[in-house]
């Protein structure tokens, strides 16, 4: 059958006018579907890059560890079972050596927001090792956040850090060093598994962030919070992403990512984490929980800890095939420095100018197509 010319171009232009497909994505998180990251941070994010690329990117979102565990992620994400998830480097340290070398240097202090911003750029922009390890494992990875600093919830009534010794606690990346220091016996466990250690009594304490009290239902077992500042570690990386399926993506649709990328910190960092804090801190007092301030005994361990931890991480860092690991945290602690300078003086506590400082100091010198 002859089909003519004008038929030709009738049926080029409707396709042309036609809305473009939809390429639909899959993000695993192995945090609960309650989980504040998720809702407050993850899930807002994924629909505003929906709508930015405008409708050509969808995300859905599978929660529970469905699809994949905290420790199973960045293989699940590798081997495109799913196609983004998020990714502590403690969990898989042979994986993602140099960040977890980030993970495991506590910064001393309760500069919450600082942190933050330090752990973004150096992930970003003082950790080329990163980029090429995520590489490796066929992803690529961007958009990390902190955790305010850690604090021990534990079973029954410890009061003192002689109280703790012996005890078993949970910890990770630094937090190892920190419960060794004091005299505990630290266990690794991962957010799946260490809430129901505690529950039948096979774990004394977590040290960890007070939101967990709610996000990991620590709640309902412990009885005592020790209000003493245990160094703050990260970052988690909220955007651990399948390096085929950010290829498929278009130019447009990958800088759309990056570019809402300080949106999704800061909703991590204010809606998930300070706002929970203070939620799950209530609702441990109203549930009987007793908070107690550590003193100067704790503070004195965190003094020793950043004695030691430059030189421990290095060594550990080297021995794991990081090179020049000293460059990566001497970026670290200088960026932390200067942080803590760009908060005092631009951010204070307001949200929206900490997101303008993470977009103008980290994301606005990032390459979507070079990651």
């Amino acid at each position: 059958m002859k089909v003519s010319l004008t038929a030709c171009a009738a049926a080029a232009l409707m396709l042309a006018m036609a809305p473009a497909q939809a390429d639909e994505y899959v993000y695993g998180s192995w945090f609960g579907a309650s989980h504040r990251v998720n809702t407050k941070a993850l899930q807002p994010y994924l629909a505003m890059v929906e709508e930015a690329t405008g409708g050509e990117v969808t995300w859905k979102f599978v929660p529970g560890s469905q699809l994949a565990s905290g420790a199973a992620t960045p293989e699940a994400v590798g081997t495109g079972l799913m196609d983004a998830g998020l990714t502590m480097a403690p969990y898989q340290p042979r994986m993602l050596p140099a960040t977890n070398l980030i993970f495991s240097h506590s910064l001393i202090g309760d500069d919450f927001l600082a942190s933050v911003g330090a752990m973004n750029e150096t992930l970003m922009l003082g950790c080329p090792q990163c980029k090429d390890e995520f590489n490796r494992n066929d992803a690529v990875g961007f958009g990390g956040y902190g955790t305010s600093p850690y604090l021990f919830m534990c079973r029954g009534e410890p009061r003192t850090m002689a109280d703790l010794q012996g005890l078993k606690i949970r910890g990770s990346g630094g937090g190892v060093s920190i419960i060794e220091l004091l005299g505990g016996t630290p266990v690794s466990m991962t957010g799946n598994e260490f809430p129901t250690a505690m529950e039948r009594g096979t774990l004394d304490c977590v040290l960890g962030s007070v939101q967990w009290l709610n996000s990991f239902g620590l709640k309902d077992m412990t009885d005592t919070v020790i209000n003493a500042p245990m160094g703050m570690g990260g970052p988690p990386v909220l955007m651990y992403v399948n390096r085929d399926a950010w290829q498929s993506m278009t130019p447009e649709q990958r800088a759309a990512h990056i570019d809402l990328t300080p949106d999704l910190v800061t909703m991590a960092t204010f809606d998930a984490n300070i706002e929970g804090d203070q939620i799950a801190i209530d609702a441990g007092k109203a549930a009987g929980i007793t908070f107690v301030d550590g003193g100067e005994d704790f503070q004195e361990v965190m003094r020793q800890r950043d004695e030691i931890q430059y030189g421990l991480n290095v060594e550990n860092a080297k021995k794991a095939g990081v090179e020049n690991p000293e460059a990566i945290l001497d970026f670290y602690l200088a960026s932390y420095e200067r942080w803590k300078t760009i908060i005092a003086e631009e951010v204070g506590d307001d949200p929206e100018a900490f997101r303008e400082a993470i977009r103008r100091e980290v994301y606005s010198k990032v390459d979507p197509d070079a990651l």
